[in-house]
């Protein structure tokens, strides 16, 4: 039954691919003009002495949409036998394609392929399809298991399957800074589920690129709701990264709040919360090139021209 569902969604993205043009479909939704386009973003992270890495390469289509992400991603599967951890290496291959289709919708097909080179009895392949519609002015007014809320373009809420909402927080520059999760039936401190606001802090610098950082990091939360895109930069399409959510952050960020092995914030003498400083730098165009962020986490840009 699993290949059949697997060959049944293959079937659908093939007869969607042969009559859909991507240069000349319609939709609300439209990038901001005048940005420069990132062709490839690749993050690497030291963890106990293993090296992770996420790297996604973009094509655009003539309006400027993102039409294809591909990635390659370094992970390691956990084992524990006899109370000994031990670590495996998977290798990661996705491809993600965005369809702009007629009556406001959006779909995007994604392939994943697991690759255990120590042990190739755990090697798997997966695909799928998830579905949206756009408001009117070219925001989502769904997407997967999620309906959003906006004023005017500035993402309000995330409504999720299981009752949480998602509530991105933000500066006075717009910039996301994080975000909470509570349950939308009450609005006191006893419905917060997850509390992460003010957990980035941002620059003054502005973004130049068509790529939300705040969005492809995980600051939003509510990637975390979409099955397939699984968190943050572990994703095999991005959502939040190219505006289709409305608004996106107008600065690079800069500081991450500092917390301890058990997840609790770090202060100061004083009581204060505790940021690491992160670093970017920039080519002759004063666009971002690298980003290391507070935890040692850095990430390469790369840009169409």
């Amino acid at each position: 039954m699993l290949f059949l569902s697997l060959f049944a969604v293959s079937l659908v993205a093939c007869e969607d691919s042969e009559e859909y043009n991507a240069d000349t479909a319609l939709s609300p939704y439209e990038p901001v003009p005048g940005k420069r386009m990132v062709a490839q973003v690749k993050t690497t992270n030291n963890i106990g002495g293993r090296e992770y890495s996420w790297e996604h390469n973009f094509d655009y289509d003539a309006k400027g949409r993102i039409r294809e992400i591909n990635s390659k991603m370094v992970h390691y599967r956990a084992v524990e036998f006899d109370n000994v951890t031990r670590y495996y290496r998977c290798n990661i291959t996705s491809k993600a394609n965005y369809y702009f289709l007629e009556n406001n919708r959006l779909s995007v097909y994604y392939s994943v392929k697991h690759e255990y080179p120590e042990f190739p009895d755990w090697n798997s392949v997966d695909d799928g399809r998830d579905n949206g519609t756009f408001n009117d002015n070219g925001t989502l007014a769904s997407f997967s298991a999620l309906d959003f809320t906006y004023s005017a373009t500035q993402l309000q809420h995330a409504y999720a399957d299981g009752g949480y909402m998602y509530e991105p927080s933000r500066n006075s520059s717009g910039d996301v800074t994080g975000y909470i999760i509570r349950y939308p039936d009450n609005y006191d401190n006893d419905s917060i589920v997850l509390d992460r606001r003010g957990e980035y802090r941002f620059s003054s610098i502005r973004n130049k690129t068509n790529f939300d950082f705040s969005g492809y990091f995980g600051y939003w939360g509510l990637e975390r709701a979409i099955p397939a895109v699984r968190t943050e930069y572990y994703a095999y399409y991005q959502i939040a990264a190219f505006g289709l959510l409305g608004a996106v952050s107008p600065n690079l960020p800069m500081h991450m709040l500092s917390r301890d092995s058990k997840g609790n914030a770090v202060k100061d003498n004083g009581g204060n919360p505790v940021y690491l400083t992160g670093k970017w730098e920039f080519d002759s165009k004063q666009c971002p090139v690298s980003f290391t962020d507070g935890s040692g986490r850095r990430t390469e840009i790369k840009y169409i021209d």
